[in-house]
């Protein structure tokens, strides 16, 4: 059987069998030695303007991530910001909501069912996407963690996320010289749509869309790092603008470990983690990682859920902005 979307429920029953215990798990590791009545003391001044702004700038990260998307795809789709902000949104949604994290590869069926376009190609194009956020985070944790300081685990991660940093610009380089190659159309079907993918993946790897895809990139992890910051001060921790830059990386690139939906426990132990490590006191910071987490995670499901009732008895599934006709995959 298959979720929405044509999206395989494996990817939900390997969620839910793995991810949702593994984030019990962090969250006993987040929440152990905390006094709850603590935590509320803490919630209790939080200055409800700083939290609405911070609110604001999630809302401002994602139309710069739905823009960044657009000019990548924008060989492949003239469809408006917008359409692609409800792409963004609505795929954040169901992995708030949903085990398994599918929410990239349904924003790859709506793509391709919103342009017309084969799914190969959408999936280029979210491949590269995705692939921006990474290095970007990856460029904030070299930069920072050697000022900042650190227990020899997070060296250690510092050396695999550097690694899968190599990896996807190699990943990116290989589209490129692939679409150089010539023509592929004596190779297999399965070939064809690698091939397909691959150079719709090209396409955007180069000297002149490369700079514009790192301005999104890095505008919208400075929003999330405005966002945070807003947070922090409304609960009174003092955090400085490396502190800040170090905590985006570290947090934003531990949530791939596998989790629940909206990465809850797995979200707490980062947050908690990391501030320790800056020096903040745990209750405060297990309040920091409670507070930062509302301020995505419920403004975004109910965007999410309220487009799913704007679609109609179909919901997320049916995104879409109008009809098109499919163009050639050749």
């Amino acid at each position: 059987m298959k979720l929405a979307a044509g999206i395989p429920r494996r990817h939900a029953v390997v969620g839910l069998g793995f991810g949702v215990p593994l984030s019990g798990v962090f969250l006993y590791l987040a929440a152990r030695n905390v006094e709850f009545a603590q935590v509320g003391e803490s919630l209790a001044p939080a200055d409800a303007g700083r939290v609405a702004a911070a609110v604001a700038l999630i809302g401002v990260m994602y139309v710069l991530q739905a823009a960044r998307w657009r000019f990548i795809a924008r060989r492949e789709s003239d469809q408006p910001v917008t359409s692609f902000l409800a792409y963004v949104v609505g795929g954040l949604t169901c992995n708030n909501l949903v085990p398994g994290r599918v929410g990239d590869l349904l924003r790859v069926h709506w793509l391709a069912r919103g342009a017309g376009i084969p799914r190969t190609r959408a999936f280029g194009t979210v491949v590269v996407d995705r692939s921006s956020d990474l290095l970007a985070l990856v460029a904030l944790l070299l930069l920072t963690l050697p000022i900042t300081p650190h227990p020899a685990w997070l060296g250690r991660i510092h050396v695999v996320a550097t690694a899968g940093g190599v990896v996807l610009l190699a990943l990116l380089v290989a589209a490129r010289h692939h679409a150089r190659g010539g023509d592929r159309s004596a190779r297999s079907r399965l070939g064809a749509k690698v091939s397909d993918g691959l150079t719709t993946m090209a396409s955007a790897v180069n000297r002149r869309d490369a700079p514009v895809v790192a301005a999104y990139s890095f505008a919208a992890w400075a929003a999330w790092c405005a966002s945070a910051w807003l947070v922090a001060s409304s609960l009174g921790i003092t955090l400085t603008l490396p502190q800040i830059l170090f905590a985006a990386a570290v947090i934003n690139l531990g949530v791939a470990i596998p989790s629940s939906p909206g990465f809850v426990g797995t979200y707490q132990w980062l947050c908690v983690s990391t501030l320790g490590l800056l020096a903040v006191d745990r209750v405060d910071a297990f309040a920091f990682s409670v507070l930062f987490h509302a301020v995505w995670y419920v403004p975004t499901t109910l965007a999410g859920l309220a487009l799913a009732v704007a679609r109609g008895p179909a919901g997320l599934s049916s995104l879409r902005v109008r009809p098109a006709v499919v163009r050639s995959s050749g």
